[in-house]
């Protein structure tokens, strides 16, 4: 395979959309917001046909870099030419291959085509995966997987017959997300929220074209019209919000499956948009497990694994969903053949008892500025404003019950809670640091904190209990530096 291969020409209409949505906001400013409501003749058009000679522009442009790219592999590369204007080369030893991840995206299905991303052990850019051909047909992105891997193979001295084995081999499947599980995740996903940030973000964009004057008139008439119907109102835009949130997440996460391939995680997913990203073995570097406020009742968590490589804007490369919802008793024995190694089952350590008064401390700190202005502005009904504390002293108390910690001779585990519970599993080897803190406050009551950081991605992932009593950091600290003697 040593020819010069083009992508296919579907590519040119992938790159006319990538930069079109890179310049989305500016292009409807210049088409819609800058347009003079004044303006006759030829000026009250000018907006539209500079924007029109923008969408051609960014359209030639695709179709060159379309032209201008070619890939193939010599030598033990991965050889690649593009540029727009000033051609470019990147050659990518197989060796430095950690994973291609496929992608058969909305244009690429109607073609039988695949987007490949190439991650590397140690990205040039930190920013964006080393390469990407998007759009190839399936049997090539197969052929070059096939390639590299029986060039990986060699490398480490494999004998032909495993090479084939492990290369026609479609992989044991170790989990599989059943239709129940998932309309479960969908409905307990909180996408709610997500979606209604988003919109209020995508309106923000536009506010020279929204009249905020008529608009708040308006509102002010409806709300008059009776709390009722407000009631209904919201209750049904809220309920809409759910209802989006639960069919985005159904279409990501349908068909998820995870198969062990060899010394690979294999992971794909979605409905309209097909994902397929491969995980070598050798790149996690810790596990967690999260535990939300809606699926933690039922028994459901969570896990992901934290991954070395990846790059900045690509986090997904680097924390890895494998199990997006699965019962917690479940985690071990689904996970005892991929990731045997480590122990799911650990019976954790709890942080002292003379904490629990710092936990709730901290959550009173959020809400006392507001008990104060309100027991002031409104004196003496304010006062039902210490109501408030409640829930938030019901949060820090949670927060206190979820820390926890333990070590054995090859792995810590370190439980904390910001909104979810969140417990992340990690091998002595591959902790990057551990820290221990303590404030003059936490001295007094012979407390301190400590945090364990795994690499993930180009920074790191951490878990972290705080309020420890001493003795217990104290032992923690020792496990992972014995040489040294006192803190």
């Amino acid at each position: 395979m040593s020819e010069k291969k083009k992508l296919h020409p579907i590519s040119a209409v992938a790159n006319f959309l990538k930069q079109l949505k890179e310049l989305i906001i500016p292009f409807v400013f210049l088409v819609f917001i800058n347009r003079g409501e004044s303006a006759e003749g030829i000026w009250g058009w000018l907006p539209f046909i500079i924007g029109a000679a923008v969408l051609v522009v960014l359209l030639i442009a695709g179709i060159i870099k379309w032209l201008r790219f070619s890939y193939w592999l010599e030598d033990g590369e991965l050889r690649i030419e593009y540029g727009l204007f000033v051609k470019k080369k990147r050659y990518i030893p197989f060796e430095r291959i950690q994973s291609l991840d496929l992608t058969e995206g909305i244009l690429q299905r109607p073609f039988g085509l695949v987007k490949v991303k190439v991650e590397t052990a140690g990205s040039t850019d930190m920013k964006q995966a080393e390469a990407e051909l998007t759009a190839i047909s399936k049997a090539e992105a197969g052929e070059l997987q096939r390639i590299i891997n029986k060039a990986k193979a060699s490398k480490r001295s494999k004998v032909a017959e495993e090479e084939k084995q492990v290369v026609q081999d479609s992989g044991e499947v170790v989990f599989k997300m059943t239709f129940k599980d998932l309309l479960l995740m969908a409905t307990t996903s909180g996408g709610a929220g997500v979606v209604i940030s988003g919109v209020l973000i995508f309106l923000s964009q536009f506010d020279e074209l929204i009249p905020y004057e008529r608009v708040f008139n308006e509102v002010e008439q409806f709300v008059r019209s009776g709390v009722l119907l407000v009631t209904i109102v919201v209750t049904a835009g809220l309920l809409l919000a759910w209802i989006i949130a639960i069919i985005g997440t159904l279409l990501v996460y349908a068909d998820f499956t995870v198969r062990k391939q060899g010394d690979d995680l294999i992971i794909t997913r979605g409905l309209l948009e097909k994902k397929q990203m491969t995980v070598p073995l050798n790149r996690i570097q810790g596990v967690r497990m999260e535990e939300n406020i809606l699926r933690q009742p039922l028994g459901f968590a969570a896990v992901k694994i934290e991954s070395a490589g990846g790059s900045i804007l690509e986090k997904e490369s680097s924390t890895i969903q494998i199990l997006p919802m699965v019962k917690k008793r479940k985690v071990a024995e689904i996970l005892k053949n991929v990731l045997p190694e480590y122990d799911f089952n650990v019976d954790l350590h709890p942080v002292p008892k003379r904490s629990l008064k710092r936990y709730l401390f901290r959550e009173s700190l959020l809400v006392t500025a507001a008990v104060i202005g309100l027991s002031i502005a409104f004196w003496p009904l304010g006062l039902w404003s210490l109501l408030l504390y409640l829930p938030f002293w019901l949060f820090g108390y949670a927060k206190y019950r979820s820390a926890g910690w333990s070590i054995n001779d090859t792995q810590l585990t370190l439980r904390h809670r910001f909104i979810e519970k969140s417990t992340l599993f990690m091998k002595k080897y591959r902790i990057q640091s551990l820290e221990t803190t303590q404030n003059l406050f936490q001295a007094k009551k012979e407390l301190a904190n400590v945090t364990a950081t795994v690499k993930s991605g180009e920074a790191g992932a951490a878990g972290k209990v705080i309020d420890l009593d001493d003795e217990s950091v104290r032992s923690i600290y020792h496990w992972y530096y014995p040489e040294k003697q006192s803190l």
